[in-house]
């Protein structure tokens, strides 16, 4: 069993337990039901794109999901539950980093296709090695301009929920995506 199956089946099982309780204490169980039945796909593909591992998105994506089931009934019933999740995993992801010191090496797959040199020039315009190799770029950028375009390109948040995310503002938000896009523009710009 995964650890994104564990954690679900930990969390059925606490929110199951609600239906015993008192039935004020209910809806909030059926809400953050219906919060992680909404987002728990979106926010589980998220923690893949952050840390480019099954094995560790796994891990990132049950945290967020025991932080979020801990902290749900302190949250104000008007929230963004899905800018909140991706802040959950935000902030886990960037603390778990934090504590490591250093970026997570790359998987051997990925390793190998930046060290292997084409054979000729048309084999190296293959467009499946041409995305590995953005792939890779995007993982070496910075961590917040990562992130920021991460959750600008791939899962289409606004300024407003980035600078949430990562607790900036939204200009440095806008900075953080712009700066990402111009260093991709000027290292794959002429074969993009």
């Amino acid at each position: 069993m995964t650890n994104a199956m564990a954690a679900e089946a930990a969390l059925a099982g606490a929110t199951c337990a609600y239906s015993t309780l008192d039935p004020a204490t209910a809806p909030a169980a059926t809400s953050f039901e219906a919060v992680l039945a909404r987002y728990q796909g979106e926010i589980y593909r998220y923690t893949i794109h952050l840390t480019r591992n099954r094995t560790d998105a796994d891990d990132l994506y049950q945290e967020t999901l025991l932080k979020a089931y801990r902290a749900f009934d302190r949250l104000d019933g008007a929230a963004n539950h899905r800018a909140w999740l991706y802040r959950i995993a935000t902030n886990t992801f960037l603390s778990d980093r934090r504590k490591r010191g250093r970026e997570a090496g790359l998987d051997e797959a990925t390793e190998q296709a930046l060290t292997a040199a084409p054979d000729d020039h048309a084999a190296g315009l293959d467009a499946r090695d041409l995305l590995r190799e953005v792939e890779s770029f995007v993982a070496a950028l910075p961590v917040k301009q990562r992130v920021a375009l991460i959750l600008r390109k791939h899962h289409e948040l606004g300024y407003a929920e980035i600078a949430a995310t990562l607790k900036c503002s939204e200009a440095a938000a806008r900075a953080n995506v712009h700066e990402a896009l111009r260093k991709l523009r000027q290292s794959f710009g002429d074969r993009l």
